[in-house]
């Protein structure tokens, strides 16, 4: 009697406890399903990253010491601007010279006046000829003259030409010994002391950015990235969020094979620099 009392009792115990257990999940149910929003795509924003419009690892192709530099980290530049100087005093001494040589006019003066020379000879001996007081064959020896007197003066001329080549090779080369800002920025690195050698395997000098324009990057669904196809523009939350417009640069023709995303890009103008963060979203229509 006892033990049909106890099974009684137990079996009460576990309805009782199934129907807590039921009345539980279902209110969780219930609660879950108020607390879900339905996925709306077109109200999600991108997490994006931005980046300076260009960077720019300003080298020389020139070897050597470096004398001076110009700039200091964080300093705007504007392009044409020097940055640096290495040492030029070969190159000062050979533009001198090249200067001199194509400025030195002693030869080619002397040159065209024997061919002066030897032009009225000619001609006073062709007429003398044609009276028969001289022969021929004088007329002839100064005629070969008037000739290599001639090709002298063309030589002289010719070699004035190379002398003038010389002379902007060598200006050039003195010009390559200072190093020049590209493009406006802002120098964000200086790889190089004075007095410290720019070798061929690591001739850069400065690093310089341009941030009046910056570049967002996405990565994008499919389905979202064709909403941008046709549009010249799009909104980017700042983190500050600001919202800006930019103007889409790019868009990738093809999904990526390992996320099926596509990659577009948003250039932002930023002429007072105020946009100082690495991170944006993507205000998606």
């Amino acid at each position: 009697m006892l033990s049909l009392f106890f099974e009684l009792t137990m079996r009460s115990l576990c309805l009782q406890t199934l129907a807590v257990l039921f009345a539980f999940l279902s209110c969780s149910a219930q609660l879950y399903s108020q607390s879900v929003i339905p996925r709306n795509t077109s109200s999600i924003d991108s997490q994006g990253g931005l980046e300076p419009f260009r960077v720019t690892e300003v080298a020389t192709a020139e070897l050597g010491v470096v004398r001076e530099i110009f700039v200091k980290r964080g300093e705007p530049v504007v392009a044409g601007m020097p940055l640096g100087r290495l040492d030029d005093e070969q190159q000062k001494v050979a533009l001198k010279e090249a200067e001199t040589e194509a400025y030195a006019t002693g030869m080619i003066e002397t040159a065209r006046k024997e061919v002066a020379f030897n032009e009225k000879r000619v001609a006073v001996t062709r007429a003398l000829v044609e009276d028969g007081k001289a022969s021929p064959r004088e007329l002839e020896r100064y005629v070969m003259e008037l000739e290599i007197a001639s090709a002298k003066l063309r030589a002289q001329e010719e070699s004035k030409q190379i002398s003038k080549v010389r002379k902007e090779k060598a200006a050039l080369s003195l010009h390559d010994r200072t190093i020049r800002a590209p493009h406006d920025g802002i120098v964000d690195e200086i790889y190089r002391d004075e007095g410290e050698y720019i070798a061929g395997n690591s001739p850069s000098l400065v690093r310089l950015v341009d941030v009046s324009r910056l570049r967002a990057t996405f990565m994008l669904p499919e389905e979202l990235a064709e909403k941008f196809r046709n549009r010249p523009e799009a909104e980017i939350r700042l983190p500050s969020h600001a919202v800006v417009s930019g103007r889409i640069e790019y868009i990738s023709p093809f999904a990526s094979a390992e996320g099926r995303t596509i990659v577009m890009t948003v250039l932002i103008d930023n002429p007072d620099h105020s946009i100082r963060s690495a991170h944006c979203e993507l205000v998606l229509p």
